[in-house]
């Protein structure tokens, strides 16, 4: 493989600089050893290779090699010819939501996305056992998310390091997942508020406005938070264009990013605010290499823009009425059974008026969705790997594989799954095998090089040098299976 003697070498060399230091002060010390290493941001895959841990920090990398033996260590785990990389990073996780459903309020019905804290518990567990050891919420009940990082930093709830926006800003209400301030003082006392509750970003939604995103971008820049959104009518390059930090969703549907023809007759088939069509004949109608896009995208470069597609949502929403065949009641452990109740009726509920031929429409445009991704890709736009689910698992793996289809290689893929979420979320430690960096990787069977679906022989996760077993997490979820909403 790639560079694994220059890898080799390094790691030598690294080992006679640091050893002698390390050997003589090995307490708390884990050495993991006899492993294959595959560190994605650099394209280096290490055979025969170890791993010395201290204070849930990588310490030292090395290989096996004659006349050079391992650094003494407390505690040693043969890991028996397994592949280690670093920990999987989940940028677009609702994991303190839901299940979404109905509930009356002043006697009309509203949706709601009120959690509940042993169904974010199980999530927690479950995604942090198929290898997602890091994460982002892009939206959610800042208290329950605040609530989900103390115990999870206590050691109380395993599961991903969270970091979240708050409420999504939206006029539409949803219950513990919307807010609409009036006013500038309105605006700015939420952003306060759920700032003071660990919100680093804030969450600005399709319904808004152009004087209210522009308000918003401000309001939050002012407070130190940055701002990501998720839009439709309004453009991605508007927001851009006001510096927004990040957008989400392979579905940037505004009219603006169309020309001529295009343009009108799209306008013309969103006259009916009910028809949910548009979610696939915006790709239709585009051009990705009309001017409007072209501007789009090298306004993303420029400003490096952050982006997650999530391109299983429209994968989702497209084969809505395949959903079981798709994804398996096998597959679906992931989710606690209060949210496997639901889950499909949610995502078929934008078509609930489609055709046989509107799905079949749908369904040739996922090429178009893919090329949207490899265009920004290759144009070098922040791209990173979300799902836009409670839970990752299986979602986490289509998206890869997706990612793959649109024509990137797997080392491509597995940058994005690591340290292109990293960069994503800031995070200058994490997202890497090397010295310095969080003690966050996930041991596997198989080698993903070979094939991404090697993701689901993860047995076992260490997250900041402690080791889960995935066959010990999968048994506690049994333990949180009983809550009624």
């Amino acid at each position: 493989m790639k560079n694994i003697l220059s890898l080799s070498v390094i790691a030598t060399l690294f080992s006679l600089t640091v050893g002698a230091a390390t050997d003589s002060n090995n307490a708390d010390t884990v050495l993991y050893h006899n492993a294959t290493l595959i560190n994605p941001a650099t394209e280096q895959q290490l055979n025969d290779g170890w791993l010395l841990v201290q204070q849930g920090r990588i310490v030292q990398i090395g290989q096996l090699s004659d006349g050079q033996p391992m650094p003494v260590a407390l505690q040693q785990v043969d890991l028996k010819d397994s592949f280690v990389m670093p920990g999987l990073i989940d940028v677009h996780l609702h994991l303190t939501a839901g299940p979404h459903r109905v509930e009356m309020l002043d006697g009309k019905p509203v949706l709601t996305m009120k959690g509940h804290s042993e169904l974010t518990r199980y999530h927690a567990m479950s995604t942090l056992a198929t290898g997602v050891t890091t994460a982002f919420s892009p939206a959610g009940e800042p208290e329950a998310n605040a609530e989900y990082v103390r115990q999870q930093q206590a050691g109380n709830w395993p599961g991903p390091k969270l970091s979240y926006a708050g409420f999504a800003f939206e006029p539409t209400p949803i219950i513990a997942g919307s807010v609409h301030p009036k006013g500038e003082a309105g605006w700015q006392a939420e952003i306060a508020r759920q700032k003071a509750a660990g919100a680093s970003y804030i969450k600005l939604y399709q319904g808004l406005t152009q004087d209210e995103i522009a308000l918003a971008i401000r309001l939050a820049k002012a407070a130190g938070l940055k701002t990501i959104a998720h839009l439709d009518s309004v453009s991605w390059q508007y927001a851009a264009d006001l510096g927004i930090d990040a957008l989400t969703h392979a579905l940037p549907t505004s009219a603006e990013l169309l020309s001529g023809k295009a343009k009108a007759e799209y306008l013309a088939e969103r006259k009916n605010p009910f028809n949910q069509r548009f979610i696939y004949s915006w790709f239709q109608h585009v051009d990705y290499d009309s001017e409007p896009v072209q501007q789009l995208i090298r306004t993303l470069v420029q400003q490096q823009t952050r982006v997650d597609l999530t391109l299983v949502v429209n994968e989702l929403f497209y084969y809505a009425r395949e959903l079981e065949v798709m994804y398996p009641e096998d597959e679906m452990w992931v989710f606690h059974p209060q949210t496997r109740k639901r889950w499909r009726s949610l995502m078929a509920a934008p078509s609930y008026d489609w055709t046989a031929q509107d799905f079949a429409t749908a369904q040739q445009q996922m090429p178009k969705v893919l090329q949207l991704f490899k265009r920004l890709y290759d144009a070098g736009v922040p791209l990173a790997i979300g799902t836009d689910l409670s839970a990752s698992g299986p979602f986490y793996l289509r998206e890869l594989q997706l990612t793959k289809a649109a024509g990137l290689s797997n080392w491509q893929v597995l940058q994005l799954a690591t340290v292109g979420g990293a960069r994503h979320l800031d995070l200058t430690d994490t997202g890497q095998l090397a010295a310095g960096f969080v003690a966050d990787f996930i041991v596997l069977s198989a080698n993903p090089l070979t094939d991404l679906n090697a993701l689901k022989s993860v047995h076992t996760v260490v997250q900041q040098g402690k080791t889960h077993r995935v066959d010990a997490l999968k048994a506690e979820l049994a333990n949180l299976s009983d809550i009624e909403l």
